[in-house]
């Protein structure tokens, strides 16, 4: 996760997507992993891609309130961002 955000801030979206596709593999219950694979569809404006990402991540996510919380931020960001203006 450490270099898929490293990339992300660098601008390499698609470097941090891959990264965070194979650690997906490894870990496909981690909710943190989904979460940020939304949040770098939503920089990459695949609106659809990161709500669906978002409440993949709620899917695992149990109690933990706050991850909760960012993904229903995800998910208000990519709504908003993919309706027609």
């Amino acid at each position: 996760m450490d270099s898929a955000r490293a990339d992300m801030e660098a601008g390499r979206l698609s470097n941090a997507a891959a990264s965070l596709e194979r650690a997906l593999r490894i870990e496909p219950r981690n909710p943190r992993l989904w979460q940020e694979l939304a949040r770098v569809r939503l920089k990459q404006g695949q609106y659809p891609q990161a709500e669906s990402l978002a409440l993949r991540s709620n899917s695992w996510a149990g109690t933990d309130q706050s991850l909760r919380e960012e993904n229903g931020r995800i998910i208000a960001e990519a709504r908003a961002s993919g309706s027609p203006r």
